[in-house]
């Protein structure tokens, strides 16, 4: 049996409204596709056929590792603890002490995570690193490329 993995609610939607816009949308479009160039010949030399079927098979691998992502989640509901530590679900600001540069993340699960848009994994490097630790503190993180240091400035429950 696979671990659950955790992801929050709005992660959670997200995921079910790609596999319904898949589904809904994605699916019949392909579908035609693959009947208008299936009129033409089930043959080699038939690229459109060729390529429709290809997009067919694309799509239905991409819808079935969404069923099992959406399978294999747990809903992170709430927190057991209420003193202030960076865990799952918060938003934490930290500083990087070697460049200074200060961020802002959400702490999510490894299917919704997205630094760019301020998700950090809690299964990256870094938030293996900061998981558990509270503000003001200085973590050293070790990452593949190289060691970081960061200063965790708030933590918001």
């Amino acid at each position: 049996m696979k671990p659950k993995v955790p992801i929050t609610r709005s992660g959670h939607k997200r995921l079910l409204r790609e596999l319904s816009h898949l589904r809904r949308v994605v699916r019949p479009e392909v579908l035609d596709e693959l009947h208008e160039a299936r009129g033409y010949g089930v043959k080699i030399e038939n690229q459109q056929y060729m390529l429709a079927r290809e997009r067919h098979a694309t799509l239905q691998k991409k819808i079935n590792e969404l069923e099992e992502k959406l399978a294999a989640c747990e809903i992170f509901v709430g927190r057991k603890f209420f003193f202030k530590q960076v865990s799952f679900g918060v938003v934490i600001t930290v500083q990087n002490l070697n460049s200074g540069d200060v961020n802002r993340f959400q702490m999510v699960g490894p299917w919704e995570s997205d630094v760019s848009d301020g998700r950090l994994s809690v299964d990256s490097p870094v938030g293996r690193g900061l998981m558990g630790h509270g503000e003001g503190e200085e973590v050293m993180v070790y990452t593949p490329s190289g060691d970081r240091s960061y200063r965790i400035l708030s933590i918001e429950l």
